[in-house]
């Protein structure tokens, strides 16, 4: 009876020791403990999609900007072209060194791109557990510029038949972009402390139009403009278009002890450009940087100062 009785005792005291052990193991976790709310900032590159510039930008004036004073105008509307009084025409022949009779036409730019623009963000996860969670992106792309060029046609009269004299000059934009992304992401961990990302959701993409105009021999002339005489304004409103559209993404989560989490992520986005009345749902992408802010952020930083 007491061998019996012994034997138990052995049993529940191994059995004690493996609850003890998987208790153990799971505060150490396999798998991180993850389940709330949490905070991430953002900093990446933004790349726009050509073909938004190449059509708004160009400097033909076709697009209207949905301002009460101002306008887009194109190149010739802006320099005067087809006013032989214009003190801007004339300025311009001057500083191009023409005469009135030598000019021709001008040769509007094939496409226009878009420099990489910096993109910063907050992002605020909703973890259901430690593979899934909702995610709020709010990113802004400041100061996104696109650059082009265009061609001023004129012939040298004085030289009886004439050559063709062709000049090239530039054309610039810049622009203000900000967007708000929804999705739902999801972890395939790798090991405990690195893990697959994926996200899909939908977008809200918000664009402010900052400027359009043309340089020529060190002079910019605005084309986000209206004419009041011989004077030019500048637009009143904010010109700010909003679409939507969908995005996707997937990254690598590398999981610290300390400090918080790094998340690389490559972002790819359809969303729709709204520049005045101009529309059009256009790919874009994204290589984001996030630091997932530590929830014991607070004692960590008196710990370490």
């Amino acid at each position: 009876m007491k061998r019996e009785l012994r034997s138990k005792g052995l049993l529940w005291g191994l059995m004690a020791m493996a609850a003890g052990g998987l208790q153990a193991q799971d505060d150490e976790g396999y798998i991180p403990s993850r389940k709330g709310v949490e905070f991430a900032v953002n900093i990446g590159v933004y790349r726009g999609n050509h073909q938004s510039a190449s059509s708004f930008f160009i400097g033909d004036g076709y697009w209207e900007l949905g301002d009460n004073t101002a306008g887009l105008m194109s190149i010739e509307e802006r320099l005067g072209v087809d006013q032989p009084s214009s003190p801007v025409w004339s300025q311009v022949l001057n500083n191009m060194g023409i005469l009135a009779d030598e000019y021709r036409y001008m040769e509007y730019p094939l496409g226009m791109t878009y420099s990489p623009g910096t993109l910063m963000g907050l992002q605020t996860l909703l973890f259901l557990n430690p593979e899934s969670a909702f995610v709020l992106h709010v990113d802004a792309v400041n100061g996104l510029k696109s650059v082009g060029g265009f061609n001023v046609v004129a012939s040298d009269v004085d030289w009886g038949m004439g050559s063709e004299n062709r000049r090239t000059y530039g054309i610039f934009s810049e622009e203000d972009r900000l967007q708000l992304s929804l999705g739902y992401r999801t972890a395939a961990y790798i090991v405990d402390q690195a893990s697959w990302v994926f996200e899909v959701g939908g977008t809200l993409l918000a664009t402010r139009l900052v400027e359009n105009y043309v340089r020529i021999e060190n002079q910019n002339y605005q084309l986000f403009t209206g004419q009041i005489g011989n004077q030019f304004v500048g637009a009143t409103s904010a010109l700010v278009g909003t679409g939507f559209g969908a995005y996707g993404a997937v990254g690598l989560e590398l999981m610290f002890e300390e400090g918080g989490n790094i998340e690389v992520q490559l972002r790819v986005s359809k969303d729709e450009v709204v520049m005045g009345n101009y529309s059009e749902r256009l790919w874009h992408g994204a290589l984001v940087l996030s630091w997932v802010i530590p929830p014991q952020l607070g004692n960590f930083v008196r710990a370490k100062f």
